[in-house]
């Protein structure tokens, strides 16, 4: 099993580029491309993604457990944000997580 994977973002989800008009492939209409690996969670981790996960989709509690359910997260090793023309810039993991709300 490849346990890569690889997870976009964009603007265009939200109403941000349709009020400024622009096109949602249109590099003004940014996005963020993060890469890794999927690592399963347990303890601690596994709980606070299932109390995320159920308060917002409460009806998933009572999906069937023989389906063998369980939470990953996303080990983040690349970071590529689209939000201009001439290409991508390249973030670290440690740039991004370091960077304060």
């Amino acid at each position: 099993v490849n346990p890569t994977a690889s997870l976009t973002l964009s603007l265009a989800a939200t109403d941000y580029c349709r009020k400024k008009g622009y096109d949602p492939e249109d590099p003004l209409c940014a996005h963020v491309i993060f890469s890794g690996t999927m690592l399963k969670v347990n303890g601690t981790e596994a709980a606070f993604a299932k109390n995320a996960l159920f308060s917002r989709h409460p009806e998933m509690v009572n999906w069937p457990a023989s389906h063998n359910w369980f939470f990953m997260k996303l080990n983040i090793t690349n970071i590529w944000v689209l939000d201009y023309f001439g290409g991508v810039k390249i973030v670290t993991p440690e740039e991004y997580y370091s960077v304060k709300p």
